[in-house]
């Protein structure tokens, strides 16, 4: 069940909506939260009920070792303590490690000459964020930085539907106390008006900007052989800026459906193509997973130093920027695009050194730059298909746009694509609304901070809506649904 689809947005979450907010209305909080819980468990078996009951062993075994944990620490036995810990890391990361990598690593294994039988695993819909998100609870818990929850809370913090398939990834110290809070059971109007109006926004990055670039990039991708200058760079800049439309939207989809059950979950964009270093690009880039390995990573390494130098720094930097690399996907192309990100930000650290002063321009074009080309890798199917690319961008296979990549229409030049699956206008029209976004809108949150409950805000979101609805014919997955 998609959030851009008809039977989520009049069937599912008015359901939702009705059933929470009148068991807050009889003041049942335990029962509302436990809605949210089925409902999410409902959500999530929608796409494909056998790994439902992969996601009920995860959160039950997750909480059992952190119950275990809170007891042997309460009795003072840390050794055991520290022992079940490095258990329940090592069954998250194996969880993990099986169904999005073991096939990768034979499939390595066989490349080198050995002769293994590939796997037919199945990647569970957001196992890497479910993972994660309890593998930090239970950092945090070892660390006695936990709040007493019971195993009601606890499965809502897991499997709360608006951030279960693609995130933002949450911290317990981010939702417990929410749900624990009765009052929040109880319809408050103004969240509601700013929960529709971020999501509105999201529905239309997605299903305006996001869904019209994806034909052009995909036809482009596809045909990486035949591609000239001209048109591998075009393929280029619109899939860098359909990810950040499509994910984006998605956030925002998912931070609106929690504000509107008056919960704050965090947000995960915050105009990152404005970035001047690829540090504060990943600083502004899926907020939440850069801040999970910030701390899983980053901080733990530089503990281990009593005196940080420069050295360590980069260290711990770019290890940690890797690691957000492989994160997303199992492939040598993912693994490059780990490599640029970690080398790009040890770059960075090494340019403060010098104590030259870019101009924002340059250091905006040079970031950019660079995460286009760790972009190519990233959407590329094979490394040959992203050199392909490349090739293609310093003219190896012709400089000029095919000729049936135009046409005119009404007098109005328009970028096509073959006859059977063209996107005209709506391409042409969404390519340049997107650059214009992403150069000077402020961020989806920061326009909802200046939210109004007048009939001039109602009537652009409105219109929002509208159009968004009418674009919502044929709707498409969320590109992180994949990782």
């Amino acid at each position: 069940m998609l959030f851009n689809s008809y039977e989520f947005i009049f069937l599912f979450f008015p359901v939702v909506l009705t059933v929470y907010f009148l068991l807050g209305k009889y003041n049942e909080h335990s029962k509302a939260n436990a809605s949210l819980v089925l409902f999410s468990l409902i959500f999530y078996a929608y796409w494909d009920v056998r790994f439902l009951p992969l996601l009920l062993i995860s959160i039950a075994a997750n909480f059992l070792i952190y119950k275990l944990i809170s007891k042997l620490k309460n009795h003072n036995k840390k050794s055991r303590a520290k022992y079940v810990f490095y258990c329940g890391i090592a069954f998250n990361l194996g969880l993990l490690g099986y169904f999005k990598y073991f096939n990768f690593f034979l499939g390595t294994l066989n490349d080198l000459g050995a002769n293994f039988e590939i796997l037919p695993i199945i990647l569970p819909l957001g196992i890497s964020f479910f993972s994660i998100t309890q593998l930090l609870f239970l950092w945090d818990s070892y660390a006695s930085e936990v709040e007493e929850t019971n195993l009601l809370n606890y499965s809502l913090f897991v499997s709360f539907f608006p951030h279960l398939l693609a995130g933002p990834i949450l911290y317990h110290h981010q939702m417990i106390r929410q749900f624990k809070d009765s009052s929040l059971c109880k319809v408050n109007w103004d969240n509601f008006s700013k929960g529709l109006t971020l999501f509105t926004i999201g529905l239309m990055k997605k299903t305006m900007i996001a869904d019209a670039l994806f034909p052009y990039v995909n036809f482009g991708f596809a045909n990486t052989d035949e591609i000239t200058l001209f048109t591998a760079w075009l393929i280029s800049v619109c899939y860098m800026l359909e990810l950040y439309f499509d994910f984006s939207g998605y956030s925002d989809m998912a931070v609106g459906l929690a504000k509107m059950l008056n919960f704050d979950i965090p947000v995960n964009f915050n105009a990152p193509f404005r970035a001047t270093s690829m540090i504060k690009f990943w600083q502004n880039w899926h907020i939440s997973l850069t801040n999970a390995l910030t701390a899983c990573i980053y901080m733990p390494i530089m503990r281990k130093f009593k005196k940080p130098s420069l050295r360590h720094t980069i260290f711990a930097a770019s290890t940690t920027m890797f690691c957000v690399g492989i994160w997303h996907g199992a492939g040598w192309t993912f693994v490059i695009f780990a490599a640029i990100s970690a080398v790009a930000v040890a770059f960075n650290y090494l340019w403060k050194q010098t104590h030259i002063v870019m101009p924002n321009v340059l250091s905006r074009f040079l970031t950019l730059i660079t995460i286009l080309f760790g972009m190519i890798f990233f959407r590329a199917d094979s490394v040959n298909e992203a050199m392909n690319v490349i090739y293609a961008m310093f003219g190896a296979n012709g400089i000029i746009l095919q000729e049936s990549y135009f046409a005119v229409k009404g007098g109005l030049p328009q970028l096509l694509l073959p006859v059977e699956n063209p996107p005209g206008f709506f391409f042409q029209l969404a390519f340049f609304l997107s650059v214009l976004i992403v150069s000077f809108s402020p961020s989806s949150n920061n326009l909802v901070k200046k939210f109004k409950p007048n009939v001039l805000w109602m009537f652009f979101i409105g219109i929002g809506f509208f159009l968004s609805f009418l674009a919502m014919t044929k709707p498409t997955e969320f590109l992180y649904f994949q990782f």
